[in-house]
């Protein structure tokens, strides 16, 4: 009878001991959700030298890659180059200046990130797209010098650029209670219009990130 209980109060400490292990086990997939692999993972996997900046090849193979891979690398803004972070702190600034609300900025963020992962691109890609945003000199988003200044594509974008000949943000109507998506493609008219939406969490998060701390810029 006594080894019984001995037996039963070990099997107890045992059952208390696993579960405590897995209450304080942490997933390996867990921590890695926080953040994606990064510039220098994604540089690594084309046989590019690990810099964490984007430089020509990089955005080469950035403008190539899948959007599974895309996802693998870019999941919150500490996985940008810095050059790259400072173009999406551009894009709010602007949005600040011209006091477009925040739900207006995520979608500028969406967009930027959807068409560049935020490389200021200064040769064409597609066509004649340039910038952030690959706006196109031929169908009237302005001449390529202004494409490629980040601050003025983003006024662009916003629609309070004072030139240019296409809609951009505050020109469609209704566009605050529309999916984010869909107000990305009304601006865009890309040929791909379902594709914005996937980087819808990771603007925001960026934005409730980097957001405070962006001087509005005018």
């Amino acid at each position: 009878m006594r080894t019984t209980r001995i037996l039963t109060r070990r099997a107890a400490v045992a059952a208390v001991l696993v579960v405590a292990g897995t209450l304080c086990a942490v997933p390996p997939s867990a921590s890695a959700a926080s953040s994606g692999h990064g510039v220098k993972w994604f540089q690594e996997r084309h046989g590019l030298p690990r810099t964490g900046s984007v430089d020509g090849a990089t955005a080469d193979a950035l403008s190539r890659a899948s959007d599974a891979e895309l996802h693998r690398t870019f999941r919150t803004a500490a996985d940008l180059g810095p050059e790259e972070l400072a173009n999406a702190r551009t894009v709010i600034g602007v949005g600040k200046g011209a006091q477009i609300p925040e739900q207006g900025q995520v979608i500028a963020l969406m967009t930027a990130m959807q068409e560049s992962k935020f490389v200021n691109y200064l040769t064409p890609v597609d066509h004649d797209s340039l910038g952030i945003f690959q706006q196109r000199p031929s169908t009237g988003w302005g001449t390529p010098e202004q494409i490629t200044d980040v601050a003025t594509s983003s006024k662009s974008f916003y629609g309070v650029a004072p030139f240019g000949s296409n809609p951009g943000l505050i020109q469609i109507a209704g566009w605050e209670t529309m999916p984010p998506g869909e107000v990305c493609q009304a601006v865009q008219v890309s040929a791909y219009p379902d594709r914005y939406a996937q980087w819808e969490q990771f603007a925001r998060d960026l934005l409730a990130q980097e957001g405070p701390s962006v001087p509005p810029i005018p």
